[in-house]
């Protein structure tokens, strides 16, 4: 009896170790690759997708295209479904939610809409204190005469391109 359960409870290890590797390869194959190589329509269809990934990486392939009226379109419809009505989020979600805000920044600073960037750099800020390019930014747009208002002040040199 005893060794009957000694081997099936290896035999259970066995299976769960499998079960793992298994998993593991399923997620490379269906989502980690075609993500990696821009496939997001293969990536969203696999069982391990995660969707506000997926939609930061095409946010971030088309801000490199300079398409930055979709990027802010897809990165304000993401922050509707990270936020909920009362400004509150998961907070298993938060690096999502800075990484949206800080590209949302970036895409605003290039559109030289100077306040919404502030505001998103400050709220990346707001989240994550310590964010070294959300600060970097934020203080080009303010050291150069950036500032708020309707779509913000030019800054005086008109030279502040987000650098990171």
């Amino acid at each position: 009896m005893r060794k009957t359960s000694k081997t099936l409870g290896r035999l259970l290890l066995s299976l769960a170790i499998a079960l793992a590797f298994g998993y593991g390869f399923y997620g490379l194959f269906t989502y980690a690759l075609p993500l990696s190589q821009d496939n997001l329509r293969q990536a969203r269809t696999s069982y391990v997708a995660d969707e506000t990934e997926i939609l930061l990486n095409g946010a971030a392939k088309a801000y490199d295209e300079k398409r930055l009226d979709e990027v802010t379109k897809v990165l304000e419809l993401e922050l509707e479904k990270l936020i909920d009505k009362g400004g509150r989020y998961s907070k298993t979600d938060r690096w999502k939610l800075e990484r949206v805000y800080f590209l949302l920044g970036k895409a605003y600073h290039l559109q030289e809409k100077f306040d919404k960037a502030i505001s998103n750099y400050e709220d990346t800020l707001r989240i994550n204190p310590d964010h070294l390019p959300a600060k970097y930014n934020l203080e080009m747009i303010q050291m150069q005469g950036g500032e708020g208002g309707e779509g913000g002040k030019k800054p005086q040199d008109g030279k502040t391109q987000p650098r990171i």
